[in-house]
């Protein structure tokens, strides 16, 4: 393994030095327009989301690795449409993974923890494919009664307060973990993975404790260690950026540089009320 090396970009952030311009990005009015489906009356040509699409990808790739388009037309709108409409605007972003009936997520009985409403704690996604997704994107079609803030916290940032508080703990990390057991789920990942300049970033503590147990090789008390020293800064009120997604705010992130998370909620109690976020992963 090379040395490991600092990231030196924007991408490496501390939640406590974020502002709100730092990641929002209102949705312009055209674009809206279209989406609304009243582009024909107003002369639109598509090129409206042509253009945002190349905006958040700039954000993405040149930015904090994370952004947030504020205005989208959820208000009245069926959940499958609103989720039609992530979807819409993902393939100006690149490759779509086809839909699934988990991409709208409410609270439901005998599911993942995805789908309660129980904390989540910061993680990548990892999906049955070939490779874990390298975009995620969440729009918020309802929120919660109280809690369910989105959680963030830049995987570069991590790197580099293990570089420097915890150095020991690196070598570990870039070596392969189980990430997964079962069909689709069967593979090997290190937790950070150089590819030429970019530093990808896969982590989910949980997945990864059981997908070592159920490969026979539980961790042991160095792995368990190194694994610790990355909760024990993800934990940190400083790493964390909290945002309270308001319906119509779209979430977008790389997936192998930014990891999420939510706060524990409670819904209202009409059923059909319920926390709603449509949820889109893209190449």
């Amino acid at each position: 393994m090379t040395q490991p090396a600092p990231v030196e970009a924007l991408t490496a952030w501390s939640g406590h030095a974020l502002g709100e311009a730092d990641w929002l990005l209102p949705l312009p009015p055209a674009c809206s327009r279209t989406l609304d489906g009243r582009g024909e009356e107003t002369g639109s040509t598509g090129e409206e989301l042509a253009d945002l699409a190349a905006r958040v990808a700039r954000r993405l790739r040149n930015g904090r690795g994370f952004v947030v388009i504020r205005g989208l037309p959820v208000a009245g709108r069926a959940d499958q449409t609103c989720a039609a409409m992530c979807r819409q605007l993902a393939a100006s972003l690149g490759p779509v993974r086809p839909a699934d009936p988990g991409d709208l997520i409410t609270v439901s009985d005998n599911a993942g923890l995805g789908k309660t409403d129980l904390a989540l704690a910061l993680h990548t996604d990892r999906t049955p494919a070939p490779r874990p997704p390298r975009l995620l994107g969440l729009l918020c079609v309802r929120q919660a009664a109280r809690g369910g803030e989105t959680l963030l916290a830049s995987g570069h940032a991590l790197h580099n307060r293990l570089l420097t508080e915890t150095p020991w703990a690196l070598p570990r990390l870039y070596q392969d973990f189980h990430f997964g057991q079962g069909p689709g789920f069967d593979r090997l990942r290190p937790v950070f993975q150089r590819h030429g300049t970019d530093l990808r970033v896969h982590y989910n503590r949980r997945g990864i404790e059981q997908a070592q147990h159920e490969a026979g090789a539980p961790l042991t008390p160095d792995e368990q260690a190194a694994l610790d020293a990355v909760d024990r800064i993800l934990s940190g009120p400083r790493t964390v950026l909290r945002i309270p997604l308001r319906p119509g705010d779209l979430l977008w992130l790389d997936n192998t540089v930014v990891l999420h998370g939510r706060t524990a909620f409670t819904d209202p109690p009409d059923p059909y009320a319920r926390r709603c976020l449509a949820r889109v992963w893209a190449d």
